[in-house]
Parts: C-alpha cells; sequence; structure tokens
C-alpha cells in the first residue's frame, strides 16, 4: 500500500509492507521475497521521478532479516536496470545488536523494519530524531517457556495462537 500526502508542508510517501510468509521455511519464501524487493524498487523509482524531494518511508513486516537478499537488494548497489538509489535502513543496528522483533525457536528475527530513502538523510526540513522498538511489559510474555517473548492475543494451555507476535519499530520524525 502506497500513501502519499504533505506532512507540516512537505511531500511524504509511506509504503506500507507484509510481505510473503516464511510459512515453509526461508528457502521456499525466498523468491517471493524477491519479487516483492523487485517490486518495492520499481514503485521507489516511480515516486522518485514523480517528486525528487518526495520523503519516501517504507515499513512494515519484510518476514526477512536485514542480511537476506531481498533485504539487501534494496539496502546495497546492485544491478538493477535503472539507476535505483539505494535504502538506508535505520533498523540494522538493532539487528547488529541482536535484537529482534519475534522470536521463533529461541532464535530472534528483525522482520519488522523501516527504509527509508537515503536522500531522506540529507534533507533539513524532515529528520529522524530516534529509532526504537517497544518492548513494554505489556507487550512482553510474562512467564513459562515464552517469557520475553512478543505478547500473542490467544494461549491456550501450552499453545500460543493469534497473530500478535512481533514488536512494534518506530522512528520518530521532527520538522526542522
Amino acid at each position: 500500500m502506497v500513501i502519499r500526502g504533505y506532512w507540516e508542508g512537505h511531500a511524504l510517501a509511506l509504503l506500507i509492507n507484509h510481505w510473503p510468509s516464511r510459512r515453509g521455511k526461508q528457502k521456499k519464501s525466498e523468491a517471493s521475497c524477491l519479487a516483492a524487493a523487485r517490486l518495492q524498487q520499481r514503485i521507489f523509482d516511480s515516486l522518485q521521478k514523480l517528486d525528487p524531494k518526495k520523503y519516501i518511508i517504507s515499513m512494515g513486516d519484510f518476514n526477512d532479516n536485514p542480511t537476506n537478499k531481498s533485504l539487501t537488494l534494496l539496502t546495497k548497489k546492485n544491478s538493477y536496470t535503472t539507476p535505483f538509489k539505494q535504502l538506508f535502513n535505520p533498523m540494522q543496528a538493532f539487528f547488529k545488536k541482536g535484537v529482534g522483533s519475534l522470536a521463533y525457536r529461541d532464535r530472534w528475527h528483525l522482520f519488522d523494519q523501516i527504509l527509508v530513502d537515503q536522500y531522506f538523510l540529507k534533507k533539513k526540513a524532515i529528520s529522524m530524531v530516534k529509532r526504537l522498538f517497544l518492548t513494554l511489559f505489556f507487550f512482553k510474555t510474562s512467564s513459562g517457556k515464552y517469557k520475553g517473548y512478543p505478547y500473542r492475543n490467544k494461549i491456550l494451555g501450552s499453545k500460543l495462537y493469534g497473530f500478535s507476535d512481533h514488536f512494534p519499530d518506530h522512528i520518530l520524525l521532527k520538522s526542522n
């Protein structure tokens, strides 16, 4: 989904993502996530061509870590056919420290990310103040086998069900 508008008089586009699930393992989902990344490149290209001064933010559940092929396709130089301007992932620093937005089999993953175009960092009208994950106590499972994991909305016996299995991530922006 693409939302375009203005914030404090500055053109802004938000790309909201929920990429293909890893259900069935990463190897099976990799091609679908790469296709989603290529679509993301085309959307970014179109938005940048329409208005090079527009601030662009892509956010959501990418179902891949910052180091997976789909995300590196967006954040590293690559052989994309048009001169795609690589994106900056402010969440990557968290991943390097072992912080994740969801846990699966006692391993943390950072699927929930926020990407911005490189020029976002150079523009002066809007700046990124802070990046964070909301890991407040009411977002965490408080006891048992899944203590510290993101809290799911339904627990039946020893099984966790529901869709609230990710910590929300945020960036704080300010108008200068």
